[in-house]
């Protein structure tokens, strides 16, 4: 992760104070499909592999791994992510790594592209709350990966994610001044993959400059985060 510089510009950030998200529902409530496909079809086999050639017959998979239906890939973007994570576990740390490689396949495929250039609001081709960027320049801006408070484009997210717990409907926040995200437990360990990582980048896309109402209205979900987290969400849950 870089060295965390604010600049001088950061006065003038769109305010997201308490930014808040309703609840998503139909989570797994084991935090993710345990038949769900596999990402990496070799490291997969190898580890079903090994289980079911130990000595242990208690731990033998139920049946091998499946691959997912990796989408086609854009030859012309490759976005990254860099990531620190406090306060998860080891079994919370590896759902949401996954969620993220899981993000990047789809942020880097041809449907992600063509979903955020044909995104439609009121029967514009708009998002709302989108800085007075076109389609087209809301994508330039998540694949260059150029932060506010990174403002160099190095086609990576760079986030910082801490996880907590309030029993109460947000989901994630973060604000305008700081790299650090924040995620709740309370939804976070019974979302599945598509989900965690709808909230990691919606809550991203504020950290590029985008907000939204912070109230429930009709809009809002037209908003570039909720938009795009949506779209992320669809794809991630087609693999």
């Amino acid at each position: 992760m870089k060295t965390r510089k604010l600049l001088a510009a950061a006065a003038a950030l769109l305010i997201i104070t308490g930014c808040k998200q309703a609840p998503v529902t139909g989570g797994d409530p084991n935090g993710g499909d345990p038949n769900a496909c596999v990402t990496d079809i070799q490291q997969a086999m190898d580890d079903y592999n090994k289980l079911m050639n130990d000595d242990d017959p208690s731990n033998d998979p139920a049946q091998p791994p499946v691959e997912c239906d990796l989408p086609d890939v854009d030859p012309n973007v490759e976005l990254d992510f860099d990531v620190v994570l406090k306060d998860f576990s080891p079994a919370q740390e590896e759902k949401m790594m996954e969620a993220l490689r899981r993000a990047k396949i789809v942020l880097n495929s041809a449907k992600f592209k063509e979903r955020v250039l044909n995104f439609t609001y009121n029967g514009k081709k708009e998002f709302v709350d989108n800085n007075g960027d076109s389609n087209a320049k809301v994508y330039e801006t998540i694949m260059n990966g150029a932060e506010t408070l990174y403002p160099t484009i190095d086609h990576e997210m760079d986030l910082d994610i801490t996880l907590y717990y309030a029993n109460n409907s947000t989901v994630g926040y973060t604000y305008p001044n700081t790299v650090q995200i924040w995620v709740n437990s309370k939804f976070f360990n019974s979302y599945n993959y598509g989900q965690v990582a709808a909230n990691a980048v919606h809550e991203w896309t504020h950290k590029l400059g985008y907000g939204h109402s912070y109230y429930n209205n009709s809009s809002r979900p037209y908003s570039v985060p909720y938009a795009i987290g949506t779209i992320i969400r669809e794809l991630v849950n087609e693999l």
